[in-house]
């Protein structure tokens, strides 16, 4: 059987009609995330105004998706956080402990009561990006090796210095040295 014979003889799940193929832009409402548009989908309606949606490849559709999100230049919002978390089959619980965060907190992060603080935006995006390279078997950027050694572990890292201000004279010549440690 042909794939336009299969088509000519679809019908609807509702009121039994033969559906038409038509391909159309829709709103993929189904990812959670309220500006995701595919273009050019395979739409099945019948003569009640009926519709169902064929989306093809769905796994590499919400591949890409992440891979957009989290290369996007402006900060995340919610629904995005929430899209990756369960991208990754991560419960709000396992995430949560991941980020360093409460359940709660991750909670008003994804329903848009509490937006991410720049910090929080970037560790969530290294992370995914982390994680979905390895779900592709793909290595993680050397330079990125020992903060995912840190997320892993859930040891926080020193975020802050000290810097301490020397002033000597020798001979009348007055020297000025910085130093950092770490705080």
């Amino acid at each position: 059987m042909t794939e336009h014979s299969r088509e000519t003889h679809r019908l609807c799940f509702e009121c039994g009609k033969r559906l038409r193929l038509e391909r159309d832009t829709v709103h993929y409402e189904e990812s959670g995330l309220n500006n995701v548009w595919l273009a050019n989908v395979p739409v099945w309606r019948c003569a009640n105004g009926h519709e169902e949606l064929e989306i093809p490849a769905v796994d590499e559709l919400h591949d890409l998706l992440a891979d957009v999100i989290i290369r996007k230049a402006v900060p995340l919002v919610g629904q995005e956080v929430r899209f990756l978390r369960k991208r990754l089959e991560f419960t709000a619980q396992q995430f949560a402990v991941r980020i360093g965060v409460t359940p709660v907190h991750l909670s008003r992060l994804e329903n848009g009561r509490r937006a991410l603080q720049r910090q929080m935006d970037l560790l969530v995006r290294l992370y995914c990006a982390h994680l979905l390279a390895q779900k592709r078997q793909q290595p993680c950027p050397a330079e990125l090796t020992s903060i995912l050694a840190q997320l892993e572990s859930g040891v926080a890292s020193v975020s802050e210095h000290r810097f301490r201000h020397r002033r000597s004279s020798k001979k009348g010549a007055v020297q000025q040295e910085w130093t950092a440690s770490p705080a």
